[in-house]
């Protein structure tokens, strides 16, 4: 069946498009390994049209005892938004989670939404906060209603640390992400763990955010939702094939967020694509030239999604990248600006990264130190506020040995935030 449908494809237009650039045009015969960068853009095509493909939500609620007030009430009423924007055919469900999990809504279609509404503002805030009983329960609620065209989600808040379930947790959506469910991980104000949240939505091809007053929480719902009812594609996955001599090091994500990516055999799970967005990896490579240049085909990059309801399309698509060797590689080769680009943001998240791991290995001068030159290279970029909040932390850290959890905060989503072009750029 499988060779039929590829038969099948021959004659179609492709779903998306590839960007690749190349970091070096030929390398060098004589160096025993060299490092190669890939910038891969992956857009769908012009005239593949979005469609509001029936949704299959999720909403698992923390109403802990610390969500009381602005926080929940904010909640409520996103939550309420949402059910506006609900069509007869999509499915929804509500869990809340304290110390134990709720089903507040079990999977529904076509709701009674003024009855729905009424229900969720009478939420009450209780208890403390255990996250994977409410995680085990949404996904189980997804099972519900999951069909071959179903866009099926699971957004999920949370203002608290859990305890003892963080590897459950993770478990959980991963499995999320064999079964086409993707994850937003929100978290609230300061005292949430932003690793674990940010590792689960990786980890099922979602989206991590943080929101650090409550008046933002139905701003990241109403978005989450737009991206939601725009998506041209599902459970999209990028495979890596090298020929012998060439070895994939690294893999990051660079928009819409940078993060590192993990590959399975080469395999990348990147999740739902939305209607005019796009995915950017940056790819690092390692090259032995005295194997590699006997193979002409040395990378071949494969895109492959799910089109619900887009038959005129191929939903497959292969690009080759040919990597030349020279005894004489040219000492004036030009880097791409994009790449540099992108390698100068990398580095400044990778500084953020290995300065949370000093904290934790009590190397407090070294952690220090690189907040201050991580603030230096985002003056450079013009992110001057981010600068600013790095600054005030390396502050103080030296005096206090500890970062404030906002900014700690602050500092790592900001990071991860960066956009491919420096802000210089569109100044006048």
């Amino acid at each position: 069946m499988g060779l039929l449908n590829k038969v099948a494809d021959i004659n179609k237009s492709p779903a998306f498009n590839l960007d690749v650039r190349q970091s070096h045009k030929y390398l060098s015969t004589s160096t025993e390994e060299q490092a190669l960068y890939l910038l891969v853009k992956m857009t769908h095509a012009s005239d593949l049209r979005p469609l509001r493909l029936p949704l299959n939500l999720c909403l698992v609620l923390d109403r802990s005892t610390s969500m009381r007030g602005a926080r929940l009430q904010n909640v409520k009423q996103g939550v309420q938004q949402i059910i506006d924007d609900l069509e007869p055919d999509d499915a929804l469900s509500v869990v809340l989670f304290s110390d134990r999990a709720k089903v507040l809504l079990p999977s529904e279609k076509n709701i009674q939404k003024s009855r729905l509404k009424s229900v969720i503002s009478a939420i009450q805030s209780s208890g403390g906060t255990e996250m994977l009983q409410g995680l085990v329960a949404g996904i189980e609620q997804l099972r519900t209603h999951r069909t071959m065209t179903s866009i099926n989600h699971l957004m999920f808040i949370t203002d608290g640390q859990t305890y003892g379930d963080e590897a459950g947790c993770l478990e959980q959506a991963q499995l999320a992400n064999a079964s086409q469910i993707t994850l937003t991980t929100m978290g609230i104000g300061e005292d949430w763990n932003e690793t674990l949240l940010e590792k689960m939505a990786v980890a099922s091809g979602g989206t991590s955010l943080y929101i650090d007053s409550p008046r933002e929480i139905r701003q990241a719902f109403q978005t989450s939702m737009d991206a939601l009812t725009s998506v041209v594609a599902r459970g999209v996955s990028m495979t890596v094939d090298t020929a012998s001599g060439i070895r994939l090091e690294n893999i990051y994500m660079m928009t819409p967020y940078i993060s590192v990516l993990e590959h399975q055999a080469s395999r990348l799970l990147l999740g739902p694509l939305a209607c005019d967005t796009e995915k950017t990896m940056l790819m690092e490579f390692r090259v032995r030239a005295e194997v590699a240049q006997t193979y002409p085909d040395s990378i071949q990059i494969h895109i492959e999604g799910d089109l619900p309801e887009q038959t005129n399309y191929c939903s497959r698509l292969s690009k080759q990248i040919t990597v030349e060797f020279s005894k004489k590689p040219s000492r004036n080769v030009t880097i791409p600006s994009d790449i540099i680009t992108a390698l100068g943001k990398l580095a400044i998240f990778k500084l953020q990264e290995k300065t949370m791991i000093d904290l934790e290995q009590g190397e407090v001068t070294t952690a220090t130190q690189r907040l201050e030159t991580m603030a230096t290279r985002l003056l450079n970029i013009g992110e001057t506020e981010l600068a600013r909040s790095a600054l005030l932390e390396a502050g103080r850290l030296a005096r206090t040995g500890n970062l404030s959890a906002e900014g700690r905060k602050k500092i790592r989503y900001g990071t991860r935030s960066l956009s491919m072009l420096p802000k210089e750029i569109y100044r006048d």
